[in-house]
């Protein structure tokens, strides 16, 4: 029985190492965008119509709209018991980090899309608006340790088959 909690434990603290790499990944990636924009955007304006800008602006938002959806209906309890009960501790440590590596993601192409707009009107602080909203899709999505081992603790500690799937004790 220990064995599958250390097993378990190792596999939350790799899973979880994994997940904020990609969330640290992107938010660099952001900072980076962030920094070209301001030097490279004067002298690589495109200076398109309003309107392929503002379409740009209406997708920035909606994906990240999308991501805090995706992200909560992903999380949600009822949800996290399934896939406990079906795939045990394993595939719901799975799903935390995958979730969270698709949130992430999402938070990556807001800010691509973000150095697109700022190119796109030849106006270079204009990357900052959706910086932000890439950044906040970022803390958003920031896995805490804490919180992913308290669902595992939640889930194992639960009567019945989701909580013996959850310990690791049904194949």
């Amino acid at each position: 029985m220990s064995q599958t909690v250390e097993s378990t434990q190792d596999e939350l603290t790799r899973r979880h190492r994994a997940a904020v790499r990609v969330v640290s990944a992107v938010f660099m990636l952001t900072l980076a965008l962030v920094a070209l924009a301001l030097a490279v955007v004067p002298r690589l304006s495109l200076n398109s119509g309003p309107i392929v800008a503002n379409t740009l602006l209406f997708t920035i938002f909606f994906l990240a709209v999308g991501s805090i959806i995706f992200r909560r209906t992903k999380f949600s309890s009822m949800r996290l018991q399934d896939i406990a009960a079906v795939r045990g501790a394993s595939g719901l440590l799975d799903t935390l980090q995958w979730t969270t590596v698709y949130v992430a993601l999402a938070g990556g192409v807001i800010a691509l899309l973000g150095f697109l707009f700022a190119v796109m009107t030849g106006e270079r602080f204009n990357v900052f608006y959706p910086a932000v909203i890439a950044v906040a899709v970022l803390f958003y999505c920031y896995p805490r340790r804490a919180a992913w081992q308290s669902v595992v603790n939640a889930l194992a500690e639960m009567p019945g088959d989701a909580g013996r799937a959850a310990k690791g004790t049904i194949a």
